[in-house]
């Protein structure tokens, strides 16, 4: 194992965040969680510009994963939601590292979102941005911690594709009709998904606070991307249940409007250049083992 580090997190009660904590503490780390309320650590508002300088100071790597839920129909008040709350904690962190002396690495969440939501081709970590309201999100969130890499810190910007978990996510939300027999592809299916073990992710986040060499974008993503019709027929074999009545994708536009155009019925093969070329070793590389690992925790 590496040097024992401490490492302040953000979101640390949250899908990621809990095992992630658990994770770090099991290696010997020292882990310090920023709350908006007192379940933390330190409490902090990002709203307001408050974080008090002690939940920095001797700190080697600060994980921010926090941020307003995009799973919800986007209104303009919603999105300004979003929007604010990856951006101004991400500002408030980023002044507080700067300030500091230890002068930590910042590690932030992201999303494959960054590449816009319907691509031709499959991307990794050298193609362009694309377009689309996540898309800005994501190249906003990332430039907020712009200062900090000018200033010599180490930044890794992990770029996450649906996480599998049967405790939350997108896998929660379609094991209800899955299970019940009602599952199906969405519209003809042929719409690429880029996914990753939660188990894998949080592997992914300690080699960033453990290994130097990681920085700038990392696409989390296992390493090969499947069609949604492929997603939904594996999904009904691990479970032992039909997969034969699709969603029309016109229903779920209609149900959740824009945000669904750019999650649910997004078209991205997104692969993880960086990982590969870091031997990074997925403990679950393909979808059937993911999927059963996910349902059997």
């Amino acid at each position: 194992m590496s040097e024992t580090k401490t490492i302040l997190i953000t979101g640390a009660t949250g899908l990621i965040g809990r095992p992630l904590c658990q994770q770090l503490t099991a290696a010997g780390h020292a882990v310090r969680t920023l709350s908006r309320g007192k379940s933390g650590d330190f409490r902090w508002d990002p709203g307001q510009s408050e974080l008090p300088a002690e939940a920095v100071d001797g700190v080697d790597a600060v994980i921010h994963l926090a941020g307003e839920s995009v799973a919800q129909r986007w209104t303009a008040e919603v999105k300004e939601r979003i929007l604010k709350s990856r951006t101004e904690s991400t500002e408030l962190l980023v002044r507080r590292i700067l300030e500091s002396e230890s002068r930590p690495a910042f590690i932030s969440a992201s999303g494959i979102n960054y590449y816009g939501y319907d691509r031709d081709d499959p991307v990794d970590e050298s193609s362009p941005g694309g377009g689309g309201f996540l898309a800005e999100v994501c190249r906003r969130w990332e430039s907020a911690a712009q200062p900090l890499a000018e200033a010599g810190c180490r930044c890794v910007y992990v770029r996450t594709g649906v996480v599998l978990s049967a405790a939350g996510g997108a896998l929660a939300k379609m094991l209800p009709p899955f299970k019940a027999g009602a599952g199906g592809r969405i519209g003809d299916g042929k719409h690429v998904m880029s996914w990753i073990a939660l188990e894998d992710l949080v592997r992914l986040y300690i080699a960033c606070v453990e290994d130097a060499t990681f920085r700038g974008p990392i696409n989390a993503v296992a390493p090969e991307p499947v069609s949604n019709r492929q997603f939904a027929k594996t999904l009904g074999e691990v479970i032992g249940r039909p997969t034969f009545l699709p969603t029309p994708a016109f229903a779920v536009r209609t149900l959740f409007g824009e945000m669904a155009v750019e999650t649910v019925l997004s078209n991205l093969a997104v692969k993880s250049r960086y990982l590969q070329e870091h031997g990074f070793n997925w403990s679950y590389p393909d979808l059937e083992s993911a999927l059963s690992q996910a349902l059997n925790q």
